[in-house]
């Protein structure tokens, strides 16, 4: 059968699954630019509707009209419809829907191991200060809300919520802060999911590495911000998504949303619980059948939020980018030997926490695959290899370079959303990333992986709150 001389297609299918025939006839109307009638009960109404004209097959009056309309349709309209509909058949291929679906598996295995898990020890803050003390390089990677920040009362009191709208830093870690940063071995990332503007109000005047939005944007506080990001990373969901956040931000009292570069975020902390946990579970029925049932997105559950993000936008899928961008800045010699990994982290960001674990032996990887890492993005053609085991850590001087991530752009100024932007030449690419590996020589016994506040968590060991982070922090900078 071939579609392509043919000026309409008429689907009037009363029931049926995904529907092929929909979609070759758009992806043979490439020259023809032929008009699609589709049965709005077609499988293939929900992603081809909006270029299509959907019908009711029971209907034949409006279905003969339909088909008048396509005939008569002028050239600008069968133009626009049909790009419409041709850009959603080639974008959503069966490689990226395989791609999908292999991250969302993953997701599910953690989340089925979280929930199982046995509860982490407390963290051993004599062994981390000791171990601390006699390493000549440490890389210490710090989360930001509820990590960082002066305790909030979660009771719900409104003045808490503009508090929270706006977070500080402790009052008691500045000093601490200032030390640790001051201390030359020492190497601190602040890792976080808030926006740059947030980070600068909070950490400029210190001398630390800043990565805003899940590690998406990049700075030292004495340069200016880059992006981190995949290139062709798809955001055309964005604006699809606002009204729906918007609609329940309106209709759930004391609730608010935020847009964000890589991100929409809606949070009801502060809303009455069951109430925000029924909006809740509305809006998520309703954006998995509705606005992102075919984009290529991740919704991340909080405990009291709803986060939508690209798929692969993880804490832990940007690290290496980070860390080789670090490495390749501060012109690194020494070999990091410490690792300290600390913040009240998402679920779907708790990859952060593993990516410095030692791997498994070949045999068991053989045996099944490890859920832990970070999914690859649907761009990629190959997700980035984990490096083997060693004696002498996870990933040690004597391993393979893996395949490099993506090059980060420069961006001038403070604020990351405007300026031109330059990505770095392939060799260079590589060369930092063979500086980001060669640098690292991490003992197992030397890496502590501590989450804030959670109980169900990757991490190795626990703090209960940030200001137990405080505390522990003040030990480290007096050792220092």
């Amino acid at each position: 059968m071939t579609f392509s001389p043919s000026d309409v297609a008429l689907v009037t299918s009363l029931r049926d699954g995904m529907n092929l025939v929909s979609y070759e006839f758009v992806a043979c109307q490439e020259a023809k630019k032929g008009v699609l009638i589709l049965s709005e009960f077609a499988g293939a109404a929900q992603s081809l509707g909006a270029g299509a004209i959907l019908v009711n097959p029971w209907n034949i009056t409006e279905v003969a009209a339909s088909i008048a309309q396509a005939l008569n349709m002028s050239a600008e309209e069968r133009e626009k419809r049909h790009q419409h509909n041709f850009h959603h058949v080639t974008k959503h291929t069966a490689q990226e829907w395989a791609e999908m679906f292999v991250s969302e598996l993953n997701d599910t295995v953690v989340e089925a191991q979280l929930r199982t898990s046995k509860e982490p020890p407390e963290l051993p803050q004599n062994d981390a200060v000791e171990r601390y003390l006699r390493s000549g390089n440490r890389l210490l990677i710090l989360g930001f809300n509820s990590t960082l920040t002066e305790p909030v009362d979660t009771s719900g009191n409104r003045s808490d919520q503009i508090r929270e709208k706006n977070p500080n830093l402790h009052p008691e870690l500045k000093e601490h802060l200032t030390a640790l940063c001051n201390d030359k071995k020492t190497t601190i990332v602040v890792l976080s999911g808030s926006k740059s503007e947030v980070l600068d109000k909070n950490f400029a005047e210190y001398d630390m590495w800043l990565a805003a939005e899940n590690g998406m944007f990049l700075r030292h506080t004495k340069g200016d911000w880059m992006t981190t990001m995949p290139e062709h990373l798809n955001m055309e969901w964005v604006d699809s998504l606002k009204h729906v956040f918007e609609y329940f931000t309106e209709r759930t009292p004391r609730s608010e949303f935020e847009i964000r570069t890589t991100s929409l975020v809606w949070n009801y902390k502060y809303a009455d619980v069951e109430f925000g946990r029924l909006q809740a579970r509305d809006m998520l029925q309703h954006l998995w059948t509705g606005p992102i049932s075919n984009a290529s997105v991740d919704v991340v559950q909080g405990s009291r939020s709803v986060e939508v993000r690209p798929v692969g936008v993880t804490k832990g899928a940007a690290i290496d980018r980070i860390l080789g961008e670090i490495v390749h800045n501060t012109s690194m010699t020494t070999p990091i030997d410490y690792v300290l990994c600390v913040g009240h982290f998402l679920g779907k960001d708790e990859d952060v926490y593993t990516f410095f674990e030692p791997e498994l032996p070949s045999d068991v990887n053989m045996a099944k695959c490890k859920p832990i890492d970070a999914p690859k993005l649907p761009t990629e053609k190959k997700a980035p290899s984990k490096l083997p085991a060693t004696k002498s850590g996870p990933k040690s001087s004597q391993t393979k370079t893996p395949k490099p991530s993506p090059a980060p752009d420069k961006r001038t100024g403070n604020n990351h959303s405007s300026g031109s932007s330059r990505r770095a030449s392939p060799e260079k690419v590589k060369e930092k990333e063979k500086m980001a590996w060669s640098v690292l020589d991490l003992k197992g016994d030397n890496y502590f992986s501590c989450a804030v506040g959670r109980k169900r968590t990757s991490a190795r060991y626990l703090l209960g709150s940030s200001d137990d982070v405080v505390s522990f922090l003040s030990r480290l900078a007096k050792g220092t």
